[in-house]
């Protein structure tokens, strides 16, 4: 604002132009003159200094180009040469992942078939076992009950032939005891 202000008075100042504003606008513009002088001279420095950078900046890109272009030419020849390879081996993958798979799936397979045919014997060997259970214990009930039928069969005879024996003792005795032998 104060350079604004500074101008407002100068043009719009009454009367007239003295030698003394005339030489002190001269200096002032002299002043300005040199400034954009230096200031264009910067501006020229620095463009120096700029295409010098660029001019480094593309010597650099240069060498870098000169020592990447081969790794490059060569990853470009490693990408085609494995390509094809690299092309085979995902088949190969590819088939080996279908295969086992269709393996797993035929294992599954087996594993419930394996699983069914196990129940199945459970089954039939605990209907086998029942079976047997059974067998075993129709068995013993019928050995007790031919052992307590053995045992009545033989002890009603024993007891008879005992009554009889004990009777024929009795009569034995009592016939001894009335013989002339028994008198004694």
């Amino acid at each position: 604002m104060p350079a604004l202000s500074g101008t407002a008075l100068f043009f719009f100042q009454t009367g007239e132009l003295s030698r003394h504003d005339i030489h002190l606008g001269m200096i002032f513009l002299g002043i300005i003159a040199v400034s954009l002088m230096c200031a264009a001279g910067a501006a020229i420095l620095a463009a120096g200094f700029i295409a010098k950078l660029l001019h480094r900046v593309d010597s650099i890109a240069n060498i870098v180009e000169q020592r990447t272009g081969p790794i490059l030419d060569r990853t470009n020849e490693l990408l085609r040469d494995l390509g094809p390879k690299i092309h085979t081996v995902s088949t190969n993958v590819e088939q080996i992942s279908y295969t086992v798979r269709a393996k797993v799936d035929e294992l599954g397979q087996t594993v419930s078939e394996l699983n069914q045919t196990v129940q199945e014997i459970n089954g039939r060997t605990r209907v086998q076992v029942s079976r047997v259970d059974g067998i075993v214990t129709n068995a013993l009930v019928a050995t007790e009950e031919i052992s307590q039928t053995v045992q009545q069969g033989i002890k009603a005879p024993v007891r008879q032939i005992a009554g009889v024996i004990a009777g024929l003792k009795a009569g034995l005795e009592t016939l001894i005891a009335r013989s002339p032998f028994g008198k004694g």
